[in-house]
């Protein structure tokens, strides 16, 4: 009898012990899962970010009215003003998609606060300034206060 009973408490310790490694193999499953997801997200959005610069690159025309309107917004033409409008609000989905990733955990926290910060100097730009005014509501409210605080902060010059 005690021999079973010893037996029995040997192959409930040996029971622990696989439970024990297999949590353990499931934590570095689940780690390696997040990094890859993180990795992924990431060149997701470098490779959507490389396609609005070459809105921007590959027309002089666009590359125009950006400059026009971080000088004089008033002075685009309607038509003009509507190109700016939509590159904006692209721009915009992108660092929303950015922020919401990190809010997720799908990438990295401290490359989205890089992506904020680099979003802060289109405050400066007086056609940002107007188009967050009239159009923030569009925008999920946790990146509305986001993109606020990264703003309140943001030193343009005068």
């Amino acid at each position: 009898m005690s021999e079973r009973i010893g037996w029995s408490r040997i192959l409930e310790y040996v029971g622990q012990g696989a439970v024990v490694v297999s949590l353990i193999y499931v934590g570095v499953q689940v780690r390696q899962n997040t990094a890859a997801i993180q990795t992924s997200t990431s060149q997701e959005v470098y490779q959507q970010n490389q396609e609005v610069g070459l809105l921007v690159m590959e027309s002089a025309e666009m590359a125009g009215i950006l400059l026009q309107a971080d000088q004089d917004l008033a002075a685009l033409s309607p038509l003009d003003s509507i190109r700016y409008g939509r590159w904006l609000n692209v721009t915009l989905n992108l660092y929303e998609a950015v922020y919401a990733n990190a809010l997720q955990g799908t990438m990295e926290a401290e490359m989205a606060a890089g992506w904020l910060d680099d979003m802060s100097e289109l405050r400066c730009t007086p056609g940002m300034a107007g188009y967050w005014e009239e159009r923030r509501s569009s925008y999920h409210r946790a990146f509305q206060a986001a993109l606020d605080s990264a703003f309140a902060v943001a030193m343009c010059p005068e």
